[in-house]
């Protein structure tokens, strides 16, 4: 079955289809399920529901992010770079100063590397602000991931929220 099979077999508006992944993420951060949260922002995909309808998903995405029990971290940073919207940049400097006990074996530091990108995609003098806090990280990896960033943009872009 194709996605646009899949899709079709559907017969739920877009906006019940963002209720019910809404309400499910809801539901689903209340069991601490992390399975369920994998397949909800999936689901997103699936249905198309990505670019356009976006912006329905920050709020969800931002309470998510600050929760342990699931492994969609890398994800959420992702989709934030995606959206390029400053009214993130706290919601992903948070997650990239998380330290959350899942991340602490990675040396490489992958979440904390996706959030500077997503910062630098934000483009922003806030965002630049955030890439600067963390180049005071203990951690040389850290530094470097914000340095990386900080050449890369200009930070033109406005602080519009």
């Amino acid at each position: 079955m194709t996605k646009k099979e899949l899709n079709s077999n559907f017969s739920f508006t877009d906006e019940e289809k963002i209720d019910m992944i809404k309400e499910g993420i809801k539901q689903a951060c209340y069991k601490k399920n992390s399975d369920e949260i994998a397949y909800l922002m999936y689901s997103i995909w699936i249905f198309d529901l990505f670019p356009k309808y976006s912006l329905n998903f920050v709020k969800s995405f931002s309470e998510l992010s600050r929760e342990e029990f699931h492994e969609e971290h890398e994800t959420i940073a992702s989709y934030f770079q995606n959206l390029h919207l400053p009214q993130t940049i706290d919601t992903v400097y948070e997650l990239a100063i998380s330290n959350f006990e899942k991340y602490r074996w990675d040396d490489n530091f992958a979440l904390v590397r996706k959030c500077c990108f997503a910062l630098g995609d934000i483009n922003t003098p806030k965002a630049k602000e955030k890439l600067e806090l963390l180049l005071q990280s203990e951690e040389e990896t850290i530094r470097e991931h914000a340095m990386e960033q900080l050449k890369r943009c200009d930070f033109t872009n406005k602080d519009v929220e």
